[in-house]
C-alpha cells in the first residue's frame, strides 16, 4: 500500500494546488458548479489518479463527492491525452457499478463533465437500446457505464474483438466496493477485470469507491488479488457528521401471531400483526408529510403494506398521497417516477423503499430517513443514513421497532426482545463507525463454472492449462487448485456441462450450451422466473413464479390494491383491475446475515444499565424488560437454558459461527435449530447438552469439510447443483463455516458457563440407541427391527411434509422379511425435486399420510425403528402423527449413523460413505427404499460382524426421540421415483 511523507500528504490533501493540476476544461466546469473548493477527497486523489501507476480505493461517506473525487482526474488525464495526440482508439474509461438505477443516474451527472472534454459517454445494460449498442460496437470510445452481468455479455456476444473494444482502456472504477466484497457477484467481477486486462495485455489502474469498507485491506485484495500495482487508500474527513438528530420509537403487536393461512415462503415481517404497522404508518404520516424522506421497511411485503397504510391515512384525511412504494419488482417505468419525484423540489415526495435506494442514485436530499425493523447490518445503516442530511443540516434518523406482549408462555428469546437490542446494537456501532468485515473465505465454484463457460464462449474453445493459468493460478480463484480444478472440469464432462475435442479443445457440452445461450446466464446469481403484472396495459412490475394468484384473488401491488382479472401462464402475464381490498404479494427472499460483532455488542448491552437517549417510552420499556429477562433467566452466568423439554444455548456470536455450532450439534444427534441468538436443541436436557459442549471444547477441531459432509443440503448458489458432492461439500465449508470461530465460542462458553466447565461425560449425546419408551423391552437377537426412511419437502417438521416413506421389516437377526413404501400428497410444494426427485405430479393421486397412519404404525409395531439420521425420520413421523389428530407411538429407535460412528470413529458417516467402506452396493436408484434399503444392510452387517459390540451399543437407555430437523441426512440423493409402490 502506499504512504506517503507528511509534507507529500500535506500538499496531496490543499485543494487550491489539486484544483491547479486539473486539465483547464474539468476547471471550467468546477466554477460552473460554483463549488467554493474540492473536498478533501477530490483534493487527495488528484495526484495518485493522474499519475496512473497505481491502485486507488476512495473511501468517504455517502453523498461526499466519491463519484467527483475519481472523474475529474481522470477526464482530466483524458483530456491531455488527446490534446498531445496520444489516444487510442477504443473505450478509455469503464465504470463498473452494481445496479442499473445507478448508471442512470451516472449517466446524467458525468454527461455534462464530459462534454466539456469532449469525451463521449455511454451505458450499457439490460435496458439499454440495441441503437446505443450498436453506436459501442461500431464507435467505441469513451466513457463506458456497464453493469458485470453487461461486461460479462459483452465478453461472450463479442468475442474476439474485445481487445479492439479496449484498446484504449486507461482506467476502471468500481462503485459501491464494498456490495462485492465476499459475493459470487464479487468474484465474477473479480475475474472480468482479470479478463479485461488480459485482452489488452497490461494492467490498468483500478479505482474503487465506497462508503462502508470496514478494512481497507482487505478491499485492496479484493480490488487486485494479485496486489502487481500498489494501491492508495484515500479515507475522506471533511463528510463526518456534525450533529445527528435519531429516536428509536417502541411498538406493540397485537399478539395474534401469523395467519395459519399464510404461506410458509413469506417474509417474516409479513407475519406481524397490523396494529403495530398501522400504529407506525400514522407517525410516519404526522411526522414526514411535507417533506422529502425514504423510508426503509426491508422485505418488498412491508414495502407494500406502508405504503397501502399511507395511501389509505391521506385519502382518509383527504390531502394528496405523498408515499410511493419503490423494490426490484416494480418495473423501472414505476421506480424512474419515483426517483423523479424524489427530486423535484416544488413538491415533497416519500418513498418507501427496499435497499434498492440504499445506494448512491441521486436522488436530491432526503430530509430524514426512517428504517422499520433491524436494518440487519451497520453498513446498511450506514448507507441510509447517508441520505439524509445533505441540505448542509443534521442528518434525521427515525427507528421503529416492534415486539409481541410479554405473558407467561413467552419464549425466551422473545423475553429478551432481541429486535430491539440488535437494532441498538447496530446503532452504537455506526456511531462508532464499525462495519462488518466481509466474509472472503469463499471458493466461489459456483461462479468458476459460469467464468470456464464464458471464456470458451468468448474464444470458441479453450485448453484446461490456459483455463486455470487465466481463472485460477493468475487469476481471482486462487483457492482454487491444480487438483481440485481438474475435478471440476471431469464433473462438468460428466454432466455435460462441458466436451472435449480430440485435440483437447474443451467446448461447451449439450447443457453447457443451453446455460450460455439462455439470457440468465450472465447473471452469477440465481434469477427467479417471474410473472409481469399488467393494468389497463401497462406494466407495473412482476412477483415470483413460485408464487401464483388465483383468478379473482386480491393483492396489493405499486402502492394500490387489485383483483386478478385473468393469469397467462403460456405469456406468464397476469392482469389486473383496481379492486378496494387486497394482501402483498408472497416474496421470497433471505434476510441479512448477523455479523459476529453485532451479537457480541448486544450481548455487552444486556450487560450494561445504560440507557440510549434516543429511546422513546415504549423502546425504553422494551429495554429495560430485555435488560429484567435477560437478568432472571440468569444469562449473566450461564450460556445453557432449560425450556419445557428443549434447551437453549446462547452463544452471543454471529450466523456463521451459529451455522457452523448448528451442523456441529446436528453431527453429533442433536436436532438443533438456530432461534435468533440461540440455538434450539429439541429434546435434550442441559446436562446433555453441557457434557457434549464440554467434550467439544477439550477436542480436536475437526476439518471443516468433514463437517460439512453431515450437512444434507449444501447447494447455495446458482450453479452449485452443477457440482459432484465432494465439491460442493468443500464449497459449503469454505462458505458457511467458521470452525476455529465456532471452537473459540465454545471455550468461551465453556468458560463462562459452570455446567460447561463441569461436563458431563456420562451423559453424553452420541449413542447410537434411543428410547422414547424406557419401559419397552428390547433383547438383541429377540427383537425385530423395522428400517425407515422418508423423503420431505424440507427441512422443519413443523412447516413441511412427507412425501414418501418407506419401511423394511427385518427379523431380529437382521434377515429382510418384507418391504413397504409410498408416495404421500403433502398438500404443498414437494421442495427440493432435485435432491428426492420427486414432483408434484408424482404426488397428486397418491394418498394422504392421514390414509396411510394406520398401516405405518401396524409395520412399525413391535419393532426397533432404525434409520441413518433417525432423529430426522422419527422428528417429521412424530409431526404427521401429531398433525392426524394422534400421539405417536413410543418407539424404541436406532441410528445406523451414530452406531457407523461408535464401530469407526473419526470416519465419514453419511450414508454413502458407511455404505463404501462396508462394501454395500447402493445402485443407482435413490429413493427412500433405496435408502432404508442401505440403512438395513449396515444394520445387517455390523449384526454379523460386530456382534459383540453390537451387544453393548443396543443396551436401551432413556432418551426422547427428537423432532425437529437435524441436518445429517445421506448427500447427494436425487432418485426418480414414480407413483405408490406397495407390497413389495
Amino acid at each position: 500500500m502506499t504512504n506517503c511523507p507528511p509534507s507529500s500528504c500535506e500538499l496531496m490533501s490543499d485543494p487550491a494546488a489539486a484544483f491547479d493540476r486539473l486539465h483547464r476544461r474539468v476547471q471550467t466546469w468546477i466554477w460552473e458548479q460554483k463549488w467554493q473548493q474540492l473536498r478533501t477527497a477530490q483534493a487527495q486523489a488528484v495526484d495518485p489518479i493522474l499519475a496512473a501507476d497505481t491502485d486507488v480505493i476512495i473511501s468517504a461517506a455517502t453523498a461526499s463527492g466519491k463519484t467527483e473525487a475519481a472523474w475529474l482526474p481522470i477526464l482530466s488525464a483524458l483530456a491531455s491525452a488527446a490534446e498531445n495526440g496520444l489516444v487510442p482508439a477504443g473505450v478509455k474509461a469503464l465504470y463498473i457499478s452494481p445496479l442499473k438505477a445507478l448508471i442512470n443516474d451516472q449517466y446524467e451527472r458525468l454527461s455534462t463533465l464530459a462534454e466539456h472534454v469532449e469525451v463521449p459517454v455511454h451505458r450499457r445494460h439490460g435496458d439499454v437500446t440495441g441503437a446505443a449498442r450498436k453506436t459501442l460496437r461500431e464507435s467505441p470510445d469513451g466513457l463506458l457505464l456497464i453493469t458485470p452481468e453487461s461486461l460479462e455479455a459483452l465478453f461472450i456476444t463479442q468475442g474476439t474483438r474485445i481487445p479492439a473494444l479496449l484498446h484504449g482502456l486507461q482506467y476502471i472504477v468500481v462503485d459501491e466496493l464494498h456490495s462485492f466484497i465476499g459475493t459470487e457477484r464479487g468474484a465474477q467481477l473479480q475475474s472480468l477485470l482479470h479478463r479485461v486486462e488480459l485482452a489488452v495485455r497490461r494492467k490498468i489502474p483500478r479505482i474503487g469507491l465506497s462508503a462502508t469498507l470496514s478494512d481497507l485491506s482487505v478491499a485492496a485484495d479484493f480490488l487486485r488479488p494479485d496486489r502487481a500495482l500498489p494501491v492508495h487508500l484515500i479515507g475522506g474527513t471533511d463528510d463526518d457528521r456534525a450533529e445527528l438528530r435519531m429516536q428509536l420509537r417502541g411498538y406493540l403487536t397485537t399478539g395474534t401471531g401469523p395467519d395459519p393461512q399464510a404461506s410458509s415462503q413469506v417474509d417474516e415481517e409479513e407475519m406481524e400483526s397490523d396494529i403495530d404497522k398501522r400504529a407506525i404508518a400514522e407517525h410516519l404520516f404526522r411526522n414526514l408529510r411535507g417533506r422529502d424522506n425514504l423510508v426503509f421497511a426491508n422485505s418488498r411485503a412491508n414495502v407494500e403494506t406502508y405504503a397501502d397504510l399511507l395511501q389509505e391515512i391521506s385519502e382518509n384525511n383527504r390531502v394528496a398521497n405523498e408515499f410511493f412504494p419503490h423494490h426490484g419488482n416494480l418495473s423501472k417505468e414505476f421506480r424512474e417516477d419515483v426517483e423523479s419525484k424524489l427530486r423535484r423540489t416544488e413538491t415533497p415526495a416519500t418513498a418507501v423503499c427496499t435497499s434498492t435506494l440504499e445506494m448512491g442514485i441521486d436522488i436530491g436530499s432526503a430530509d430524514t430517513v426512517a428504517q422499520i425493523g433491524s436494518p440487519g447490518s451497520v453498513s446498511a445503516l450506514r448507507q441510509r443514513l447517508g441520505r439524509s442530511g445533505r441540505r448542509n443540516g443534521p442528518a434525521t434518523l427515525r427507528l421503529y421497532t416492534s415486539e409481541e406482549p410479554l405473558h407467561e408462555r413467552t419464549p425466551p428469546v422473545d423475553q429478551l426482545r432481541t429486535g430491539t437490542f440488535e437494532t441498538l446494537a447496530i446503532v452504537e456501532l455506526l456511531l462508532e463507525k464499525w462495519y462488518e468485515p466481509p466474509n472472503t473465505a469463499g471458493l466461489h465454484l459456483s461462479t468458476l463454472i459460469q467464468q470456464i463457460l464464458s471464456v470458451i464462449a468468448q474464444h470458441g474453445g479453450a485448453q484446461a492449462t490456459e483455463l486455470f493459468s487465466a481463472l485460477c493460478q493468475a487469476g481471482p480463484f486462487r483457492h482454487v487448485d491444480q487438483r481440485m480444478f481438474i475435478q471440476l472440469l471431469r464433473t462438468l464432462g460428466s454432466k455435460e456441462i462441458l466436451t472435449q475435442a480430440s485435440d483437447g479443445t474443451l467446448l461447451p457440452g449439450r447443457i453447457g450450451e443451453r446455460l450460455v445461450n439462455h439470457y440468465s446466464f450472465y447473471s452469477a446469481f440465481q434469477t427467479a422466473e417471474e410473472y409481469r403484472l399488467v393494468a389497463s396495459g401497462r406494466t407495473l412490475g412482476s412477483i415470483p413464479i413460485d408464487h401464483p394468484v388465483t383468478e379473482g384473488s386480491l393483492l396489493i401491488f405499486a402502492g394500490r390494491r387489485w383483483r386478478v382479472l385473468d393469469v397467462d401462464l403460456a405469456g406468464k402475464v397476469i392482469n389486473l383491475a383496481k379492486a378496494a381490498g387486497g394482501k402483498p404479494p408472497a416474496f421470497t427472499g433471505a434476510g441479512a446475515q448477523i455479523a459476529d460483532g453485532i451479537r457480541q455488542r448486544m450481548h455487552r448491552l444486556y450487560e450494561n444499565d445504560t440507557m440510549p437517549a434516543y429511546l422513546d417510552h415504549t423502546g425504553r420499556l422494551f429495554a429495560s424488560q430485555g435488560r429484567e429477562s435477560y437478568k432472571r433467566l440468569g444469562l449473566r452466568h450461564r450460556a445453557i437454558l432449560p425450556w419445557g423439554d428443549d434447551t437453549l444455548l446462547f452463544p452471543w456470536a454471529g450466523d456463521r459461527i451459529m451455522n457452523t455450532l448448528h451442523v456441529l450439534l446436528s453431527s453429533e444427534g442433536i436436532a438443533a435449530s438456530q432461534d435468533g441468538v440461540a440455538l434450539n436443541c429439541r429434546k435434550t436436557s442441559p446436562a446433555e447438552l453441557a457434557g457434549l459442549l464440554h467434550q467439544l471444547a477439550a477436542s480436536e477441531q475437526p476439518a471443516p469439510t468433514e463437517l460439512a459432509q453431515t450437512v444434507l443440503v449444501k447447494t447455495q448458489d446458482k450453479h452449485d447443483v452443477h457440482l459432484d458432492d465432494d465439491l460442493l461439500t468443500h464449497s459449503y465449508a469454505a462458505s458457511s463455516l467458521d470452525v476455529p470461530a465456532a471452537w473459540s465460542t465454545l471455550q468461551r462458553l465453556a468458560h463462562i458457563d459452570p455446567d460447561i466447565q463441569r461436563g458431563d461425560s456420562g451423559m453424553g449425546l452420541a449413542k447410537s440407541f434411543r428410547s422414547s419408551s424406557p419401559g419397552l423391552p428390547v433383547v438383541l437377537g429377540k427383537t425385530p427391527f423395522a428400517v425407515i426412511d422418508v423423503e420431505t419437502t424440507g427441512f422443519s417438521p413443523q412447516r413441511h411434509r412427507v412425501v414418501e416413506i418407506a419401511i423394511i421389516r427385518l427379523n431380529a437377526h437382521g434377515v429382510r422379511e418384507r418391504s413397504w413404501t409410498t408416495l404421500i400428497n403433502s398438500h404443498q410444494p414437494t421442495g427440493p425435486s432435485h435432491i428426492h426427485g420427486i414432483t408434484s405430479a408424482d404426488i397428486a393421486d397418491a394418498p394422504g399420510f392421514a390414509e396411510v397412519l394406520n398401516e405405518i404404525a401396524e409395520q412399525l409395531s413391535g419393532a426397533v425403528v432404525v434409520a441413518h439420521n433417525v432423529a430426522f425420520d422419527l422428528g417429521f413421523l412424530t409431526a404427521e402423527f401429531e398433525r392426524a389428530g394422534m400421539s405417536a407411538p413410543a418407539w424404541p429407535v436406532l441410528c445406523t449413523m451414530q452406531l457407523s460412528r461408535a464401530f469407526e470413529p473419526g470416519s465419514p458417516a453419511t450414508l454413502a460413505a458407511v455404505c463404501q467402506r462396508l462394501g454395500i452396493d447402493t445402485g443407482t436408484a435413490h429413493t427412500a427404499l433405496a435408502d432404508a434399503a442401505a440403512a438395513a444392510e449396515i444394520l445387517r452387517t455390523y449384526l454379523e460382524q460386530k456382534a459383540d459390540k453390537s451387544r453393548h451399543l443396543f443396551q436401551p437407555k432413556p432418551a426422547s426421540v427428537p423432532s425437529t430437523w437435524s441436518d445429517e441426512r445421506a448427500n447427494g440423493r436425487s432418485g426418480h421415483p414414480g407413483k405408490p409402490r406397495e407390497g413389495q
